[in-house]
């Protein structure tokens, strides 16, 4: 084989170790009768020095683990992640009876359904935003003495702006106020005037009822009631009786 020929099929180390051999191989070949063999042997030596480098690319590929999602609230600062496990969320205080369902409803509105990272006991949302901090800020969550500056700043401003349960009817506390029962004050008793009850009025008193008229027959009947004589205006008298008619009957 040709130098030409094997500088176009070899690589270009491999085409100057050709042009090497290529000078050495006719001396070797006129050495080779009537010298030693030692110019050979160095001419393999210096093709087998030639080093060929290939050169082997590794692909790696990522795989990228399913996103977790919030499945239910448990209360405020409390949720249950889709891969079951349940999470805490630092900074947060339980949530106190009276603001125990707003909490709910916020973390519920905020959280469920939508992907989660977990970094230890924070709960940062799929923007970054951290969960803590909105809640704090939002007045749906309380921070816990010493949570971190971030949650007792969003804390602070809530409360200075009156959101949320730093609003009625809550005020801040854990618990319902009680109701502010004012005892009504004592009205001045107004004299009230005097009724006097009217005082009967006595019937009148019956006239007396008339003597009953009286009859007699004749004199001998009043003789016999012992009503003669009979005057004029007594009872039983009448002119009949009285024959001479000088107002005495029955003489």
């Amino acid at each position: 084989m040709t130098a030409s020929v094997l500088r176009q099929r070899l690589p270009q180390n491999a085409r100057r170790a050709a042009l090497a051999i290529s000078a050495v191989l006719p001396l070797a070949i006129v050495a080779a009768c009537g010298q030693p063999s030692t110019d050979l042997a160095s001419a393999k030596s210096s093709l087998s020095s030639t080093t060929t480098t290939t050169t082997t690319t590794t692909t790696t590929t990522t795989t990228t683990p399913p996103a977790v999602t919030v499945a239910s609230v448990v209360d405020g600062r409390t949720v249950t992640l889709s891969d079951g496990a349940k999470l805490v969320v630092q900074g947060l205080a339980a949530p106190g009876e009276c603001w125990a369902g707003a909490a709910v409803d916020f973390a519920t509105k905020t959280l469920v359904g939508k992907p989660v990272k977990v970094v230890g006991s924070q709960l940062l949302l799929a923007d970054g935003a951290d969960y803590a901090v909105l809640a704090a800020g939002q007045g749906a969550a309380r921070a816990v003495d010493g949570a971190e500056a971030a949650i007792s700043a969003a804390a602070a401003v809530a409360k200075q702006t009156g959101l949320g349960f730093w609003g009625p009817p809550c005020g801040g506390l854990d618990v319902k106020p009680a109701p502010n029962t004012v005892a009504p004050q004592p009205q001045p008793a107004v004299p009230q005037p005097r009724t006097v009850a009217p005082q009967p009025v006595p019937p009148p008193a019956p006239e007396p009822a008339p003597a009953p008229a009286a009859y007699y027959a004749n004199c001998d009947a009043a003789r016999a009631a012992g009503a003669a004589p009979l005057y004029a205006g007594q009872p039983g008298y009448r002119p009949a009786l009285d024959r001479d008619k000088d107002g005495v009957a029955c003489e």
